[in-house]
């Protein structure tokens, strides 16, 4: 019966915008039909439709999904928090909980939601979150449990979404580094969702003050996503923090009174009409406005600005600091077959497939802008190419559990040719930043400008999209932009 509840409800948690409507149109025409018999007591009949639909709603969900209802709708894994908005559930642990979990980057990719609670346990990744919000195993802040600590901080390509613990980057990083016979632990400091003003403020809060020797930065696509979903922009500051329902269903810029979680019956109805009306028109890449997002600054200008405070604050640390110019699954460099079997075999469509292109040559562009200021260790040239390329990534940004294997032995190649590292490692020492004057001019001068062969490359395309377009919601790839 539970099961059949589920499946109910989950269809109207996809159609909920209709039926809420209706709803809300009922109670509006009675109260207009009755205000002749009641006079101003009929606008009693709308506070007590939304309580009752509001107790409908949990009703329905209670039977569905149990006890933990709320989880059909919000992520267990990802909640808010004080200090960063968001951040990822401590001490939680995927095989251990006895419920119904939807958080898709917990899952195999491709999964879709589980209702069945044998199938949604079997099925999950090993996914561990310890007591201090690190994805992984356990560690003191205050005594290392190696010779050397390296933190990665990032996104979800630094969490490494659908891999087990030990599969993600990081993990594969330390396994690389202890196997050449060096004493180092590696701590997977990456949240899914993450921008660069969220792992500054870590690194301030937190990673500073946890006996780091080194930090990997491993981060840039959500630059961008950050502010195109927030209305191209028009909605979007610099050094912000938004809670999980700001963030991840609704797109909007932080309004406690729209993503507040007490009535859900609400929340989701703000988050269909934002998603039919705001997003989906604005973050499709058939709307010629979505690509002169590749031609703002002013985002990739707000990720230097914090890229230098890492710095600066790594220098005060004697932290050694790195970049990480990572793979993307297609490239400007592809050739036309390769591109197709990209498109053929993975949610790109081609439109999507050139965005992706253009908006990993900037975030390339600005980590090489800030190579002297921040060691830039590059490792996008990634040896397949076609099919062979495929087997390395879940979707077009995501590494599977073959791609993160290398790219950890990558990385360990390149951290034990650099001389910085090697000496750190030997003994204590300074930072390896470099904060001449001069050289932030440039970078901050310089940061966001697109070359002139980008530059028309997106302007082609943009005079490609003006005029009647036959729009398709197949531009917005679901599992990435909405909740369900």
């Amino acid at each position: 019966m539970r099961h059949l509840f589920a499946k109910i409800t989950e269809r109207l948690l996809v159609s909920y915008l209709p039926v809420y409507a209706w709803y809300s149109a009922t109670a509006l025409v009675l109260t207009a039909a009755w205000w002749q018999r009641w006079g101003p007591l009929a606008l009693c009949i709308l506070p007590a439709a939304f309580l009752m639909g509001e107790l409908l709603l949990r009703a329905l969900l209670y039977l569905a999904y149990g006890s933990h209802y709320r989880f059909a709708i919000f992520t267990y894994f990802l909640q808010d928090d004080d200090r960063y908005g968001t951040g990822l559930a401590k001490g939680a642990r995927s095989r251990e909980i006895p419920f119904l979990l939807f958080d898709t980057f917990i899952f195999p990719p491709d999964a879709g939601r589980l209702l069945e609670l044998q199938k949604n346990k079997e099925l999950r990744n090993d996914y561990t979150v310890n007591s201090l919000g690190f994805r992984g195993k356990e560690f003191d802040p205050q005594r290392k449990g190696a010779k050397m600590r390296i933190f990665c901080v990032g996104g979800s390509t630094t969490a490494c979404d659908s891999n087990d613990d030990s599969e993600a980057w990081p993990a594969q990083l330390e396994r690389v580094l202890r196997a050449q016979g060096y004493d180092i632990e590696v701590i997977n400091a990456g949240v899914p969702g993450w921008y660069s003003y969220k792992d500054y403020v870590r690194f301030r809060e937190e990673i500073s003050a946890y006996q780091a020797d080194v930090v990997l930065i491993h981060e840039g696509w959500n630059e961008e996503f950050e502010y195109s979903s927030l209305s191209l922009g028009a909605r979007w500051s610099p050094r912000r923090l938004r809670n999980l329902q700001e963030e991840r269903m609704l797109y909007c810029a932080p309004s406690r009174f729209l993503s507040s979680p007490r009535f859900l019956s609400k929340l989701l109805a703000v988050q269909a009409l934002r998603k039919k009306f705001v997003f989906n028109p604005t973050m499709n890449f058939q709307n010629p406005g979505r690509w002169h997002m590749l031609r703002r600054r002013e985002y990739i200008a707000a990720w230097v600005e914090n890229l230098i405070m890492t710095a600066r604050l790594a220098q005060q640390k004697n932290i050694l600091l790195y970049s990480i110019d990572y793979p993307s699954l297609v490239s400007l460099q592809d050739t036309d077959k390769d591109r197709a079997v990209y498109v053929a075999h993975s949610r790109l469509t081609p439109l999507f497939a050139h965005y992706q292109a253009i908006a990993k040559a900037r975030v390339s562009r600005a980590l090489a802008l800030c190579a002297g200021m921040i060691p830039l260790l590059t490792v996008q040239d990634v040896p397949q190419a076609g099919t062979d390329r495929m087997e390395l990534f879940h979707d077009e940004m995501h590494l599977a559990p073959q791609g993160n294997a290398w790219l950890g032995q990558t990385i360990a190649e390149k951290l034990l040719k650099d001389s910085a590292f090697l000496a750190r490692y030997k003994a204590p020492g300074g930072s390896n930043v470099s904060l001449d004057p001069a050289l932030l001019a440039h970078i901050r001068a310089e940061a966001g400008r697109n070359p002139y062969s980008l530059e028309q490359f997106i302007g082609g395309i943009i005079d490609t999209l003006r005029g009647p377009q036959v729009k398709n919601d197949a531009e917005i790839p679901a599992d990435r932009y909405t909740t369900f």
